[in-house]
């Protein structure tokens, strides 16, 4: 389907990711979340239940219904989960805070859509600043649509709004012209509860079109108050964002977006606990699956050119949360510096071993032997494959190599994560989760004390991606990652968590999609 925008490939996918794609409309499914992420301020207005078909089913009594008025949007971080035919194939994150003249309006998120033998991939990050009024002031969005990248940039004048356009290496500006206020994407489902609800009223609201470049009118029609499953109350939308499909949308009483389906439910968009969609984006970031790895890749100033064989690596990053506790060792320094940086220094060098680095440097804890929910070192196959492995071997270095090598011929890759490490001995396949995990198995029943570690490292012509390996002792603490075969991993490997249960790796979710990194110094 060369020279076809996603709108022209797939015309059927409606509104879900608007304001995310500037170029293929992936964000067919994006915008449900720029949508879905809007924040909401209700007028006083009278509601009666809607005539629309298919809103009967949930419809609530025949007379006319009080909503409460709300002098403020909600703020906060929001969480939304997406499906595409009852399969989770994206999220997004948004984020409102309330300024001095008005809010701001930040969101981020990642979906991947496979239609009819095409895939299409995209991430988005955004940040739309508004006035009182909801109109716009400016606005930033970066885009990456399959591996390419494009961001906008621009503010809303007295002429109409200004664009800066950057992509593939190259800038250009144009002027969109408009006699009065123009809004952005993300309060579209914000404006008709402020100008107050009746069943069958129209709303024409002149957008911007950040994949267009252009402005255009777009019509939202209230359809009528709804109860959902669940026993929720909503006001339910629809708008004409694209010809002959449908895109509807719930908002509770409360001011929040609940619920957005395109065609029926063939496309849906749901509000979700955050801890859900953190567990769903740390899985994902660490599987290096295809919907998130635009997301989730830390792009650095400059690559690097050897990184199997780099011995030092100083990394200065942004964007670790302060609450993160940083992880310093013989092997690894971590240091917090002004402006919110933090500068990670990984020495694998003969310098470093001789001092005693190149690993961990507190003392072997009994937790390094045990047994946990996934990592089944006292399983009966699990000792059988380490006798079959390691034969008589008694030297720990020796083995911790034999048990690498053994991983990475014998374990095939995948993007799935086979949940313990007898899964994976038997499937013979995982994820670097998997990998790591039954290499620790394995240690650990050799007697050899062993911790599941995960955090970054570089892949050659991309930049850093999550990833997990481990950590054993062999009269020394030792990086090994049985993903690539390295004993031991090579200096690329920032360590920024210990152990392998969700909430010893929760930190990890909060840094996905916001961490940037600057290489300071590489030696080899």
């Amino acid at each position: 389907m060369p020279g076809l925008t996603f709108r022209e490939a797939f015309p059927w996918c409606g509104a879900v990711g608007y304001v995310m794609n500037l170029r293929l409309r992936i964000a067919a499914l994006l915008f449900l979340l720029c949508l879905v992420a809007s924040p909401f301020a209700a007028a006083a207005t009278s509601l009666v239940p809607s005539t629309d078909p298919q809103a009967a089913a949930g419809r609530q009594g025949k007379g006319a219904t009080r909503l409460h008025i709300l002098s403020t949007p909600p703020l906060g971080e929001r969480w939304f989960g997406i499906s595409l035919a009852d399969e989770r194939t994206g999220f997004y994150r948004s984020a409102i805070v309330q300024t001095e003249e008005g809010y701001e309006i930040a969101g981020s998120g990642s979906v991947k859509m496979l239609v009819l033998g095409f895939s299409r991939q995209a991430s988005s990050r955004e940040t739309y600043r508004v006035n009182r009024d909801l109109s716009l002031k400016s606005f930033d969005v970066e885009q990456t649509i399959d591996g390419s990248p494009m961001r906008l940039t621009g503010k809303a004048t007295a002429a109409g709004v200004t664009v800066r356009i950057e992509s593939a290496g190259s800038q250009r500006e144009k002027v969109l012209k408009s006699k009065g206020p123009v809004y952005p994407p993300a309060v579209l489902n914000l404006l008709p509860l402020t100008r107050g609800v009746a069943p069958g009223k129209k709303y024409r609201i002149p957008m911007l079109d950040v994949e267009e470049v252009k402005i255009k009118e777009v019509t939202i029609t209230a359809l009528g108050q709804e109860t959902l499953p669940g026993g929720t109350e909503a006001i339910h939308f629809r708008n004409d964002l694209y010809p002959f499909v449908d895109n509807d949308v719930w908002v509770d009483l409360a001011g929040n977006t609940v619920r957005e389906s395109v065609r029926d439910g063939l496309i849906v968009t749901s509000a979700e606990d955050g801890a859900v969609t953190r567990q769903f984006i740390l899985d994902a970031a660490i599987a290096k699956r295809d919907l998130i790895l635009d997301f989730s890749l830390i792009r650095v100033d400059r690559p690097i050119a050897r990184p199997f064989e780099l011995k030092k690596l100083a990394l200065e990053m942004v964007g670790i949360p302060e609450t993160v506790p940083l992880l310093s060792d013989g092997r690894q320094t971590a240091v917090r510096l002004e402006g919110g940086k933090v500068l990670f220094t990984v020495d694998n060098s003969a310098n470093a071993a001789a001092a005693g680095g190149g690993g961990a440097g507190s003392p072997v804890e009994g937790k390094d032997l045990e047994p946990t929910d996934r990592i089944l070192s006292g399983n009966d196959e699990i000792a059988a494959a380490k006798n079959e492995i390691l034969g008589g071997e008694k030297d720990p270095l020796k083995a911790v190599q034999t048990l690498t090598r053994w991983i990475a011929a014998n374990i095939g890759e995948s993007v799935t994560d086979s949940h313990t490490s007898l899964e994976v001995l038997r499937n013979r396949k995982g994820n670097c989760q998997s990998h790591a995990r039954l290499y620790t198995a394995l240690a650990r029943a050799a007697g050899i004390p062993t911790r599941f570690v995960s955090g970054i490292v570089y892949v050659d012509g991309k930049g850093f991606l999550y990833h997990s390996w481990a950590e054993s002792y062999a009269g020394r603490w030792l990086a090994v990652d049985p993903t690539f075969g390295q004993v031991p991993a090579d200096a690329t490997h920032v360590k920024l968590a210990e152990g392998d249960s969700p909430g010893e790796m929760a930190a990890i979710a909060g840094m996905v999609g916001r961490v940037q990194g600057k290489i300071v110094e590489e030696k080899y």
